[in-house]
């Protein structure tokens, strides 16, 4: 039996017994404001003490009564509705009871209450003070409250958790959200899959054209931002494309114009390239012009003014910008383009990731070639073109001799012969319209991998591709600067650049019409054994990369082996569950498929 009473706060204590030891505190102030507008909905349970009464449930009540006593928001008497325990029912039992019997409100139903204050009438501003939370956190809950019935159903069976349902709040649009609900129903939904599927027509604000455009130039163009409000990363999304591709172009047209008044023969706007496709053209490069000892002097004490603001503690980034581009000014004075230059070569204006604007200059279209060939040889195909001074026969029979001497004083020179051989490998791998510009008569290429294999499937490939981009991003643009880079580079930088082109030309695959003990792949495990190459570290069988490829035998005979056995239950298992399964056990293993084994050298 128990008896409702009102007791004043100030005779009111903490029984010591209480059985909530963790979190008692946590979330008072939220609950203090709710008291303060909503009143105390639920009376304290207490029982008697040798002085007033003792509180067995109700103590985080307790401790917001007692906040909004001290701050004057309540008198230090304020009169407390409570239920005095006056059964025979230990107080730890009662306390225990009143915390663990209680149900929690499912996070969806308060969504949804949230949504209906405010449909109600009542602001964001209001709802906030009276819960004691910040305005941001009402609209999160009020925007989760306006998702599709359909989404919050599955919320509340628990088909798609808090993450999911705070994706599909990204929009608006009931019937979006249950098509993308329904499309992506099993192991693709996630919060990523979602948010791709919703904004598939969209352009996130992270895009380089975004970023070159600018979202305030965007919106004033009459532009729709679309906010994530659950992102950590604030995330918005333009949702006009077509729009946003109209002001780039037009923008990029700006620049165009300005490079095109330089005199190319061709200017050109993309605003998505690949820039590496840029080494297969054909292409010129402007002739480099001493600067004058004013300029040079300015240069240095330029670079020497950047140098210092960067290691500083109060970095100046106005003037770091301004030297940046007094220095750029300068430097592209020392790059003179001819007039001859000028007439066959053109211009591509684009942007880069960052969303900056990038000129890529003296790019030869195909039906130039020929001419743009002669300019960079320094000969013109133009009438009066002087003539050879001997026949061909004696030009042969004489250059014979040098080429031969060439070949003799190579034999006793280490040092440049270790050049050249970098500098013909060099251009056949990264300047292939340049590949016959050495005179030496090497060659180099790779293996042709299958389509399957790639960067973001095999550490081999991403390894490879690393190290040949950092090689890329040392050499000289304009070839006819190698030689001189190749002649200025250490010995051990020049051997560092041949072992990255010795492994791109690497091709130790085994394809139809080779037998396993070919040659070619024998020397290939000899060459594993003297690198001590652990495939281990470069592979690791899958679900995806082998299992599911292989027969349910297979499958079995390679746990077999790392395992010693299987379970029988194994056998009666689908493919794919098979394949998981092996996955999962013989994940660190070490076990590898036997093409993929590094055979052991022979004595």
């Amino acid at each position: 039996m128990s008896d409702t009473l009102t007791i004043p706060l100030s005779k009111l204590t903490l029984w010591s017994g209480n059985v909530r030891k963790t979190g008692a505190r946590d979330g008072i102030a939220e609950l203090a404001a709710s008291i303060a507008s909503h009143g105390l909905l639920q009376p304290l349970l207490v029982r008697k003490a040798e002085r007033g009464y003792e509180i067995v449930a109700g103590q985080r009540r307790f401790h917001a009564l007692k906040s909004l006593a001290k701050a004057g928001k309540l008198a230090k008497n304020h009169v407390v509705s409570c239920t005095l325990a006056t059964h025979a029912v230990e107080a730890s039992e009662l306390s225990l009871a009143e915390n663990v019997v209680r149900a929690p409100m499912h996070p969806a139903d308060q969504f949804e209450a949230f949504r209906k204050l405010i449909d109600d009438g009542a602001t964001i501003t209001d709802v906030a003070a009276r819960f004691g939370i910040s305005d941001a956190i009402v609209t999160k809950r009020m925007k989760l409250g306006r998702l599709s019935p359909v989404v919050l159903a599955s919320y509340r069976n628990g088909e798609i958790d808090l993450g999911d349902a705070q994706a599909f709040a990204l929009v608006d649009d009931h019937e979006a959200q249950e098509r993308v609900l329904a499309e992506l129903s099993g192991w693709r939904l996630n919060p990523q899959t979602i948010r791709r599927a919703l904004t598939e027509n969209e352009v996130p604000t992270s895009d380089k054209r975004m970023q070159f455009i600018g979202v305030e130039a965007y919106q004033a163009a009459g532009g729709v931002i679309r906010r994530d409000l659950f992102s950590d990363d604030d995330t918005a999304f333009a949702q006009d494309a077509e729009l946003l591709e109209r002001l780039v172009s037009e923008k990029l047209a700006g620049t165009a114009k300005e490079v095109a008044a330089e005199g190319w023969k061709w200017v050109e706007v993309i605003s998505d390239v690949d820039y590496s496709s840029f080494s297969m053209q054909h292409r010129l490069y402007p002739e480099c012009a001493d600067l004058t000892d004013e300029e040079q002097a300015e240069l240095d004490s330029l670079a020497a003014e950047y140098d210092s603001l960067v290691d500083s503690d109060d970095e100046d980034c106005d003037r770091l910008n301004e030297i940046e581009s007094r220095m750029g000014a300068i430097e592209a004075r020392a790059h003179v383009w001819s007039a001859g230059k000028l007439a066959v070569a053109g211009a591509v204006v684009s942007l880069l990731h960052n969303g900056d604007v990038h000129v890529v200059r003296g790019l030869v279209r195909n039906e130039d070639a020929k001419l743009a060939a002669q300019l960079r040889k320094g000969i013109a195909d133009v009438p009066g073109a002087p003539k050879p001074e001997f026949s061909s026969g004696l030009i042969e029979s004489l250059t014979a001799h040098k080429s031969a001497a060439l070949s003799a004083a190579l034999c006793s020179n280490a040092e440049v012969a270790l050049a050249a051989v970098v500098h013909a490998l060099i251009l056949r791998a990264f300047y292939r319209n340049n590949r016959d510009d050495s005179c030496l008569k090497l060659s180099i290429g790779g293996a042709a991998l299958p389509k399957s294999v790639t960067a973001e499937t095999c550490k081999g490939l991403a390894g490879l591709h690393t190290a040949v981009t950092a090689l890329r991003e040392q050499l000289p643009g304009d070839p006819d600067e190698l030689w001189h880079w190749c002649r200025t580079q250490s010995q051990e930088a020049l051997l560092n650049v041949l072992a990255v082109l010795v492994g791109a030309s690497v091709d130790a695959v085994q394809r139809k019409a080779d037998r396993c003990n070919a040659p070619r792949l024998l020397y290939a495990d000899d060459m594993a054994n003297a690198l001590s190459l652990d495939m281990t570290d470069w592979f690791t069988p899958t679900a995806d990369n082998y299992f599911s490829r292989v027969n349910r035998s297979q499958i079995l005979e390679a746990i077999d082996e790392a395992k010693g056995s299987h379970a029988p239950a194994f056998e009666k298992l689908k493919k794919s569950e098979l394949a998981a399964n092996a996955e999962r056990l013989l994940a660190g293993t070490g076990w590898l498929p036997v093409s993929m084994r590094v055979k052991p050298t022979a004595d």
